[in-house]
């Protein structure tokens, strides 16, 4: 043991952590805590622990991960919708569910959807997101106008607006999955036109080096498109265009169903 004084009192304190074990160890027996436990219990307790804290680290990443449901475009009555959801006989959606599963199978391309309302369209962006997430992939799901309005948002930042908007543009690039819904209905101003074109172009490049899949839907055709999109969309390498025009499946949805 060695003597430390403070303030004028002497004070014993352990020489060794051996020592100090010791000492704590005789505390615990006179308190009534102290229980001998052979090294197989020891390693069982060990593992318990262990087991605990991985569980305990589990529950914080999904805890994460639905936190950041919202900016992936998901509700949380979403997460389980699958393939199955889209049912036959009632719009196209079938049709596109033949073009955009296999895509995400391959992990990456490029599918152009256009038709008329009511094909499932926005539904099967819905599934295609929930099933990335389900993956373990970064996904998202958005309409053009809010994306713009996401990267919109870097110039209301009073510094950085450049470092901010590289990363607001850079999140939406970096998806491995990301479906772009009502296209059609993208902003004309040059702004947006500029936003649009750059981010599309960033997936298309990606879908070419085989990195990442991207799902367009729209209104209208590709044709009705400016030619510098119309050339990626229409490219045979990476995914179909798929015309949709089957019955508007809104009209016969039954009551309570929430998709």
């Amino acid at each position: 043991m060695t003597v430390t004084t403070i303030n004028g009192r002497k004070l014993n304190r352990p020489a060794t952590l051996a020592e100090a074990a010791q000492a704590t160890k005789q505390k615990m027996e006179q308190a009534g805590r102290y229980r001998h436990i052979s090294d197989e219990e020891y390693q069982r307790l060990k593992l318990q622990q262990f087991e605990k804290l991985r569980q305990q680290e589990a529950e914080q990443a999904q805890a994460r991960r639905l936190e950041a449901l919202p900016q992936i475009g998901l509700h949380s009555s979403e997460l389980e919708l699958n393939w199955k959801t889209v049912k036959p006989g009632i719009s196209d959606g079938p049709e596109a569910v033949k073009a955009v599963n296999p895509k995400y199978k391959q992990g990456h391309g490029m599918v152009f959807l256009w038709g008329t309302y009511g094909q499932a369209k926005t539904l099967i962006g819905k599934i295609l997101t929930a099933t990335a997430f389900r993956d373990g992939k970064t996904c998202a799901y958005a309409n053009i106008a809010s994306v713009l309005d996401d990267i919109r948002l870097a110039f209301d930042e009073r510094e950085n607006k450049t470092t901010e908007l590289i990363r607001r543009m850079n999140w939406w690039i970096s998806r491995d999955v990301l479906f772009i819904d009502e296209l059609d209905k993208c902003n004309d101003t040059p702004w947006a036109q500029e936003r649009m074109f750059q981010l599309l172009d960033q997936r298309y490049m990606r879908a070419i080096r085989e990195e990442a899949l991207t799902v367009i839907a729209s209104n209208k055709a590709s044709d009705q498109l400016d030619g510098y999109l119309k050339s990626r969309l229409n490219d045979k390498r990476l995914g179909p265009v798929v015309y949709l025009n089957g019955n508007d499946g809104r009209e016969v949805m039954p009551e309570g169903w929430k998709f």
